[in-house]
């Protein structure tokens, strides 16, 4: 019950532009991103983030034994990066997904599958990969003015305070101009994991992402796979045809890139 509950959560699957995608990817422009650098210190500090209580991801590997042996094992950590993002590739365990349904708590029946909210667990080896590409990306979309000016949300020096401070003063300039106010407030259902994975790939293009790290990202998007682990037991894997992927680091990022326009359309008023 709970495998379906979480794949009707999901949009099907795109239909393949494959060949266009791959043309866009290679037309390179002096201020794109094509590629990271990154040093055995970049990945040091990635895993200076992880949780020694965190458990173990689909790989088996927990972040107290990463925090552990940092010093023994930066420089393979290193090479494994390098290879995936030269080759892109990723290996599919570091695509797999743990969920684990939580009781969403009050008066909701526990036999009820939408009483639950899932809980994503992912390799811990891959969010610090994630960490150090997802620092790279916001470096230069905040360098070229990428993001809406609008967003708030998961964007450094930001946050729902400055998105308030902000709706205060529009609020308040339009009372002194004497105009009309009507405030809509909107609501994603099921936000990250309806995205279309194809639209979301070409806004990544769009937003000047191309080259090595774009066919990684499609990569990482890609033939990903869950399993639900509950009551002792595990279901067998299923697979994610649409979203950013819950539980990881590159998540917020890569939603930020797909909602980036949607205020485009939107004429005589404050989004």
């Amino acid at each position: 019950m709970l495998v379906e509950e979480y794949k009707k959560q999901l949009s099907e699957k795109s239909c393949n532009i494959e060949s266009e995608l791959m043309d866009e990817i290679g037309m390179i422009n002096e201020d794109d991103l094509i590629d990271i650098v990154f040093t055995d210190n970049d990945l040091l500090k990635a895993i200076e983030k992880l949780k020694e209580n965190s458990g173990p991801g689909p790989d088996e590997i927990p972040a107290l034994f990463l925090i552990n042996t940092n010093k023994e094992i930066i420089k393979p950590l290193c090479l494994i990066l390098r290879k995936s993002i030269d080759r892109g590739e990723i290996p599919d365990i570091y695509k797999m997904a743990h969920i684990t349904p939580i009781h969403k708590g009050g008066n909701k029946s526990k036999f009820k599958p939408d009483s639950y909210r899932p809980v994503s667990l992912t390799s811990h080896i891959m969010k610090m990969y994630e960490r150090i590409i997802a620092k790279n990306i916001i470096v230069h979309l905040t360098r070229n003015q990428l993001f809406n000016k609008n967003q708030h949300g998961f964007i450094p020096g930001k946050s729902t305070q400055s998105q308030l401070l902000m709706y205060y003063k529009d609020i308040y300039e339009s009372l002194q101009e004497g105009k009309r106010i009507d405030t809509v407030f909107l609501d994603f259902a099921r936000a990250f994991d309806k995205v279309d994975h194809e639209i979301l790939m070409q806004k990544i293009i769009k937003h000047k992402i191309k080259g090595k790290l774009a066919i990684w990202l499609k990569e990482f998007l890609n033939e990903r796979k869950f399993k639900v682990l509950a009551n002792g037991t595990i279901s067998d894997e299923e697979d994610v045809t649409s979203g950013v992927p819950q539980g990881t680091v590159l998540a917020a990022i890569l939603f930020l890139i797909m909602i980036s326009d949607i205020d485009e359309k939107v004429k005589e008023s404050i989004v």
